[in-house]
């Protein structure tokens, strides 16, 4: 069937907001999908695929997160699974993913993902280098599972599937593929929420691959499109981390892979996010001993977290805060400990100043 056009008329139940295409009219499509699938069939579902993506693309402005129709995801994996509509439509294939990611944004969606969906989806992760098709299809694959995996019962799916080594590869591949790596962080950012992923993520090698990926992620000192690209590869990695070390033995595991040097550094980052992920990430790992001794020892740590109290970002200010707190606290001598509490106290004081200028004083900073 061919989208509906804009009217008048009352909406039926396969219409969303102000015209708007329903997902249950693309659902109908592919439903009516022929084996194998006809050339007029594929072209009409692309059209409407790549309608409902456009329409939805922005989250502030999407219909379908506003909608309330009992969306299935079977159906679209059971297409996503067809050797027929890989062969003849690639791009109605990537479009169908691009639209599983926005599905997977409401949260009465998720829950009705099934393991089957992650298991035809997971696979999709297993891009070659250098293959702009694959790392297009993993590129996207990382994105939808990562909205799937804020519920827990399909990050536990997604487990079974073999995500995680897969979405481990993907973090790593050394030719091609940067926006391939930074949703694949993203996607082991939200898996690290829930314990038994990142006991997962441990037991692969995750804490090495995620250092190995942030080292290759290069500097985010540049105000353009690249700068902005490697910010945001960077603050999914911080945050990965900052998740893996929610417990002793992923600080333990990141200590001992050199994670501290590489951490500190990103306190510095111009970017919005970037240095809130590093604090919070510092502040976790500042709860076992060494790494506090360690922390301590590294000289660019106390000036860097010093600053984030006096930024403009409440966020990283709040880690930086806690993780000057930690370092004060057991193992630390006297005199470092009289330091710290000097420089936390004064960094308050300032930043209290500072905020209480008003939102004229920190605009320039930008949103998030």
């Amino acid at each position: 069937m061919s989208a509906a056009p804009p009217t008048r008329r009352k909406s039926s139940p396969l219409q969303s907001q102000q015209g708007a295409l329903s997902w249950q009219q693309v659902h109908v499509a592919i439903v009516a999908l022929g084996e194998p699938a006809a050339r007029e069939q594929l072209e009409m579902l692309h059209g409407l695929l790549e309608r409902f993506v456009a329409e939805n693309d922005c989250p502030r402005d999407s219909p379908h997160l506003r909608a309330t129709g009992p969306d299935r995801l079977d159906p679209l994996a059971a297409l996503l699974a067809r050797p027929d509509v890989a062969a003849a439509s690639p791009a109605a294939r990537l479009l169908a993913l691009r639209a599983l990611k926005i599905l997977a944004r409401r949260g009465d969606v998720r829950l009705r993902c099934t393991q089957h969906v992650l298991n035809v989806v997971a696979p999709l992760l297993d891009a070659a280098a250098g293959a702009p098709l694959e790392l297009e299809l993993a590129s996207e694959a990382a994105n939808a599972l990562s909205n799937l995996c804020y519920e827990p019962i399909n990050c536990t799916g997604l487990l079974k599937a073999g995500g995680v080594p897969r979405l481990l590869k993907l973090l790593c591949l050394e030719s091609g593929g940067g926006e391939a790596r930074a949703n694949a962080a993203g996607a082991l950012q939200t898996l690290c929420l829930q314990p038994d992923a990142r006991a997962a993520v441990l037991q692969a090698g995750g804490p090495a691959r995620l250092l190995h990926a942030l080292a290759g992620a290069g500097s985010s000192g540049s105000a353009n499109a690249a700068g902005d690209a490697q910010a945001r590869l960077q603050q999914r990695l911080a945050g990965a981390l900052h998740n893996l070390s929610s417990e002793a033995g992923g600080v333990a595991a990141l200590r001992q892979q050199g994670g501290i040097p590489p951490v500190v550094g990103l306190l510095a980052s111009p970017h919005p996010g970037v240095a809130a992920a590093a604090a919070g990430a510092l502040q976790n790992m500042s709860r076992e001993a060494q790494a506090r001794a360690d922390i301590r020892a590294h000289p660019d740590a106390l000036p860097g977290l010093v600053m984030l109290l006096t930024g403009a970002d409440t966020q990283a200010a709040v880690c930086a805060a806690g993780t000057l707190a930690n370092l004060a606290e057991e193992g630390c001598s006297s005199a470092a400990r009289q330091v710290l509490t000097q420089a936390l106290a004064g960094a308050l004081a300032g930043g209290a100043i500072y905020h209480s200028l008003g939102d004229g004083a920190i605009g320039t900073q930008g949103g998030t």
